[in-house]
């Protein structure tokens, strides 16, 4: 019998300290479903950046309203959606993203969240908003994850 999944769900203002409020939760609901360490710093590592990016991107116009925040942890999984309703994008393939040159000042959150995820992917229109669904598979606790992001 497969264990029901746990679902948490955030909607806040597309603003810079919704974040922290949201990878607080996450965290503190993470902890409470037996997430290790290990996976819950890089989930929240990436799905920091996901938010992050809805908040200076989905707030460039005043039509963007909230951002959803939709984090479920079932079976050997974390997955993240993160959904805002500004202006939206042609997003670039997110198979490998790159990072940009070391001297650049922007440009690093879809290769981050990539590097912190197990699956991750972008759909987005201009004019449509932007979701972005990401996840890791649960680790052994033996099986440290050499993973930098």
């Amino acid at each position: 019998m497969k264990a029901p999944e746990e679902v948490l769900h955030f909607r806040v203002r597309p603003e810079p300290r919704a974040s922290r409020a949201v990878r607080a939760g996450v965290a503190q609901f993470g902890r409470e479903h037996g997430v290790s360490d290990d996976d819950l710093d890089l989930f929240l590592t990436a799905l920091g950046e996901a938010i992050a990016n809805a908040v200076e991107h989905g707030a460039r116009n005043s039509r963007a309203v909230s951002i959803d925040v939709e984090v479920r942890i079932g079976g050997d999984r974390i997955i993240g959606h993160v959904q805002d309703d500004g202006d939206g994008f042609t997003p670039p393939s997110v198979a490998e993203p790159s990072l940009p040159d070391a001297t650049s000042e922007r440009g690093r959150g879809l290769p981050i969240i990539r590097r912190c995820s197990d699956f991750f992917a972008v759909t987005s229109s201009p004019g449509k908003g932007t979701a972005v669904l990401l996840g890791r598979y649960f680790r052994p606790e033996d099986d440290v994850a050499d993973v930098a992001c």
